[in-house]
């Protein structure tokens, strides 16, 4: 952990290769709006990185969080058939390369170069996007995230200079 005195925008611009370097990581995300610290019910995401290997596994929804889940159930009657594309399923992220498995096999759903940049979608996404941290990161302050201490930041990523930081890149999503 760096210093308190450090300024903001170091200890941010740093955070991605201290990431990188503990090696492994818990994942969680989720989609949600309103809420400073995404709960549970919000979550879509959940899984272990391995940065040195750029993989990450995780089982996930692909289109609902459990929030969103729960109330297709009400608005089905409880009827688990209302969910059967909205099943959690099991993925891994292996570079540019994705994998879904489905029964007792493994199918790849996103065939490109695997030394190649990271789809917006794959979990590790952001911490490469990190690479690209300005030097305008402001403290906004503490909270706590899965019961951890925290402090939040408001920063702006440069996409360039993430993808000139980084030997594979970073790939950039679609829209604003």
């Amino acid at each position: 952990m760096s210093a308190v005195s450090e300024p903001a925008s170091g200890r941010v611009a740093a955070a991605a290769a201290r990431t990188v370097a503990a090696g492994t990581a818990r994942l969680l995300a989720a989609w949600c709006t309103g809420s400073p610290v995404p709960e549970t019910p919000d979550r879509r995401c959940d899984g272990v990185a391995d940065f040195a290997a750029r993989r990450a596994r995780v089982s996930q929804s692909m289109f609902f969080t459990d929030r969103t889940t729960a109330a297709l159930m009400e608005l089905g009657d409880g009827d688990p058939g209302v969910l059967d594309a909205v099943e959690h399923m099991e993925m891994i992220y292996d570079g540019a390369n994705a994998y879904v498995r489905y029964e007792d096999s493994w199918t790849g759903i996103s065939l490109v170069d695997p030394d190649g940049p990271l789809g917006p979608n794959d979990p590790l996404w952001p911490v490469d996007a990190l690479f690209g941290a300005s030097d305008d990161a402001v403290e906004i302050g503490p909270e706590a995230v899965r019961a951890v201490p925290a402090t939040r930041y408001r920063l702006t990523i440069d996409l360039g200079r993430a993808d000139a930081a980084l030997p594979a890149g970073v790939s950039v999503p679609a829209g604003p």
